[in-house]
C-alpha cells in the first residue's frame, strides 16, 4: 500500500474515488446473483453469496450512516437542525423553545379562547356566551 503511494503518486481522494467507484458494482454482482439464484443453489454457493450480501450490507450501512453518527454528537448541529425545521416560525418570532418543552403560556391560552366567540358590540353577550 505504501508502494502505491510512494510510486505510483496515489493520494487519500484516489482511495475515496475507487471506493465511491466500486460501491455500485458489488450492488450489481449481488444483483445478478440473486437473478442466477437456482443456479447457484445448484453448484452450493448460494449460502455464501448470502453471506457476502449481509456484510456488504452492513458496510453500506455503515458508510452511509457514520458521518450522521459522528455529527449528531455535536451540539451546534442539532441547533442547526430546529433552525431549519422551524425558520418560518423563527421568524415569526414565535417560542420554539416554550411549544417543545410543552409549556403553556397563560396569556395566549386565554386570548385563543377569547377569540374564539364572536363579539356582538356589547360585555353581556360575551359574558353570557362564556358561561
Amino acid at each position: 500500500m505504501t508502494v502505491l503511494f510512494v510510486v505510483g503518486g496515489l493520494a487519500v481522494s484516489d482511495l475515496f474515488a475507487a471506493i465511491l467507484a466500486f460501491m455500485p458494482t458489488g450492488w450489481a454482482l449481488i444483483l445478478i446473483a440473486q437473478a442466477c439464484r437456482p443456479c447457484l443453489k445448484g453448484i452450493g454457493i448460494w449460502d455464501s453469496v448470502m453471506e457476502l450480501s449481509r456484510a456488504y450490507e452492513a458496510i453500506m450501512g455503515l458508510i452511509v450512516f457514520m458521518p450522521i453518527v459522528v455529527l449528531s454528537w455535536f451540539p451546534f448541529v442539532s441547533e442547526f437542525q430546529t433552525r431549519l425545521l422551524f425558520n418560518q416560525a423563527f421568524s415569526r418570532g414565535l417560542q420554539i423553545s416554550m411549544i417543545l418543552s410543552g409549556k403553556k403560556d397563560k396569556t395566549s391560552s386565554s386570548l385563543i379562547f377569547f377569540s374564539s366567540f364572536r363579539y356582538s358590540g356589547n360585555s353581556q353577550s360575551l359574558l353570557s356566551q362564556k358561561g
